[in-house]
């Protein structure tokens, strides 16, 4: 794999970020292992407005393509548009970001009024894509597929995110889904998982059960692939160095 399509999700910092470090600071972090693109996790900041400026200049010097994960619903409780929506893109233009990662939410249809709003967003240069989470509500292909048929029926540009290691959250397979719905995938997340006791746990990417390299074959090979687990710094270059291998 090529160098330039690896991606680091923040996640991989998990430690750092619960001694304290900054967000921002982590982008120097990605760029120290040789990686050009980083996502940065909404979760993460502790004043939005302020680090997200602070996320912006100290790109300046990185060059970094950024890519920003939002865990939250596209659509309410109620099937509507969720209303801070464009403010979560505001804030992804603050920094230079180029997609924006979300959750479904609870979508029961698209109305006139849901497609201009996410025409709005769509229209800002900003890529949005939905991800599958370990929420059957988010992340069961069926719901997934169902939502992106219908917004490629209204002509949105709304493609997946295929996080290679939540389907198990919500007991499907991988490699069953892959072939299903590679059609629209954009961007892949990759992690293991290990399964002891009835409990699912995310791991290392050569430490658990999936067999990855197989999935990512049923997978487009022309798009960004992230690395997202905690990690240390030697488990952070062995899983780069496994997607160079690949």
């Amino acid at each position: 794999m090529d160098i330039n399509k690896i991606v680091l999700n923040t996640l991989v910092f998990d430690t750092e970020h619960n001694a304290g470090l900054p967000q921002p600071d982590m982008l120097q972090k990605v760029a120290d292992f040789g990686i050009k693109t980083v996502e940065v996790r909404r979760e993460y900041f502790k004043n939005i407005q302020t680090e997200t400026a602070q996320v912006k200049d100290i790109n300046k010097k990185l060059g970094l393509k950024i890519f920003y994960s939002v865990p939250e619903k596209i659509f309410t409780d109620t099937g509507d548009l969720n209303p801070e929506l464009a403010a979560y893109f505001d804030e992804a233009k603050t920094m230079g970001v180029s997609a924006v990662k979300m959750n479904i939410g609870n979508f029961t249809g698209l109305t006139d009024e849901i497609i201009s709003g996410l025409t709005n967003v769509i229209n800002s240069g900003i890529q949005l894509n939905i991800e599958n989470d370990q929420t059957t509500q988010n992340g069961s292909s069926k719901n997934i597929i169902n939502f992106l048929v219908v917004a490629q029926e209204n002509k949105l540009d709304i493609k997946f995110v295929f996080d290679l290691g939540n389907w198990r959250f919500v007991d499907e397979n991988e490699q069953s889904v892959a072939a299903k719905i590679n059609q629209y995938v954009r961007y892949i997340h990759v992690k293991n998982v290990s399964q002891e006791n009835g409990k699912t746990s995310v791991v290392a990417l050569d430490k658990g059960i999936i067999d990855w390299q197989k999935t990512l074959k049923d997978l487009p090979t022309d798009v960004p692939v992230a690395l997202e687990y905690p990690a240390t710094s030697d488990e952070i270059k062995h899983g780069i160095n496994l997607l160079l291998a690949y």
